[in-house]
């Protein structure tokens, strides 16, 4: 049974302020929804449940990166991309674009740079070769943790950036918690900020 999430926008200037979310179990709760470029300037959880509240708090965003080299070896494939990717060994990750050998649906096994990356392929072994044109690697659901699994004590406060910073269109603020209970968290957030 999925929880809830209310948002309440206060003003007119984009900034939106308490999100109330029931958490039911360890369910994720959606926090925000960028529609444009915008500025987080301050995240903090207020603690209601009782007891302590266990609690991270995440961006998902979906990361593309373009593949210019391929090579295949002993059933471990590697993949190079045209610049930084920013992607982790575990993440789920689509190849397009590049044959028949490597297209498809892949979970990172290594990230040897922050411009490759590998996973396992049972094929026969490919020579390092470029891919032209270009093709692509798509994660739709990057995880970037802001805070994970802090502690906070029942009626405290705790702010969960030390600085702000920037998500763009689609980029996904959530929430969850293993309690089963209500807790307040209240966003600053100026939408529409170059």
């Amino acid at each position: 049974m999925p929880g809830y999430a209310r948002q309440t926008n206060t003003d007119t200037s984009g900034i939106i302020a308490t999100t109330t979310v029931r958490n039911v179990g360890d369910s994720e709760q959606l926090l925000y929804t960028a529609t444009k470029k915008s500025e987080v300037s301050s995240i903090h959880v207020a603690n209601k449940t009782g007891g302590i509240l266990p609690i991270s708090v995440y961006a998902k965003r979906t990361v593309t990166a373009s593949i210019n080299l391929k090579s295949l070896t002993s059933n471990v494939a590697t993949l190079t991309t045209t610049a930084a990717h920013n992607l982790f060994v575990g993440d789920s990750v689509t190849v397009s674009s590049v044959d028949a050998t490597f297209n498809g649906t892949y979970t990172i096994t290594a990230v040897p740079s922050n411009v490759s990356f590998r996973f396992a392929k049972t094929a026969s072994n490919v020579a390092n070769t470029a891919v032209s044109p270009v093709g692509t690697v798509t994660n739709s659901d990057a995880t970037f943790y802001l805070v994970k699994d802090l502690r906070v004590d029942n009626g405290a406060k705790s702010s969960i950036i030390d600085s702000p910073f920037s998500i763009v269109a689609t980029d996904r603020l959530y929430a969850i918690s293993g309690v089963e209970n209500a807790f307040d968290v209240v966003l600053s957030i100026q939408e529409g900020v170059d």
